[in-house]
């Protein structure tokens, strides 16, 4: 089971097939209307339902600011096998070690309507609660599938003419020059090494993000929003 906290993200919950195990909520939590109508919502749903003290739901939340709730959620059963007919739009991250970073990729993929995330099975637990915090609720919305091989579904997605186009900090196709095509996976690398030679090896092509200043590199997750928002506006 995993850990849930938080409005947004119980919300999501709420809304999602996830099987809620236990529910805690604290007497000032059900003070706002609004609260008061998600967490009677939320007792109804779990099999188990505690009201705690704020000390307590501290105890329990590995957030400062866990809004007096938290749900302990099932892990779901085993990935099924992507479907890559029904994708058009699909990232693949390889070894990604931060879970803040994870979180926001998935928040800002579903913004952008993906249709799934590739992750690699030596990548941050996807339902650590600092991934599952920092999606606010995005990791309910949209379908993570973690492959223990990466290049097997990558090969596959090319066989059915998925464009592989893998991302590196410099000597790429700059992406605001780049029109990027109907079916891609973008690939992303981890936070230290970026991209390994061997996924590397399965790209159609290469892009970049040009700098205009003197930073030494940006952050994964805004590299991500980045590309998906140039993206956005060349389709």
């Amino acid at each position: 089971m995993f850990l849930v906290e938080g409005y947004r993200n119980c919300k999501e919950l709420l809304n999602s097939d996830y099987s809620i195990q236990q529910f805690f909520y604290t007497e000032e939590s059900i003070q706002s209307d609004r609260n008061a109508k998600l967490i009677s919502e939320l007792k109804r749903s779990a099999v188990k339902c505690e009201i705690v003290s704020m000390s307590e739901i501290s105890s329990i939340s590995d957030s400062v600011t866990d809004q007096g709730m938290v749900a302990i959620v099932h892990l779901p059963g085993e990935d099924e096998t992507p479907n890559l007919n029904e994708m058009n739009d699909v990232i693949c991250l390889e070894s990604i070690s931060d879970p803040g970073n994870l979180g926001t990729i998935i928040r800002t993929a579903a913004w952008f309507d993906i249709d799934s995330i590739f992750l690699s099975s030596d990548s941050v637990d996807r339902f650590n609660p600092k991934v599952v915090r920092s999606s606010a609720g995005a990791i309910f919305q949209i379908p993570i599938f973690v492959m223990s091989d990466l290049n097997d579904i990558l090969d596959k997605s090319s066989e059915i003419g998925f464009t592989m186009i893998a991302t590196v900090p410099s000597g790429g196709k700059n992406i605001y020059e780049y029109e990027f095509p109907a079916r891609s996976i973008i690939l992303f690398g981890s936070e230290a090494n970026g991209l390994s030679d061997e996924i590397l090896s399965k790209a159609d092509l290469m892009i970049s993000i040009p700098s205009k200043g003197q930073g030494e590199s940006l952050n994964l997750a805004i590299s991500c929003g980045i590309v998906l928002g140039v993206k956005t506006v060349s389709n």
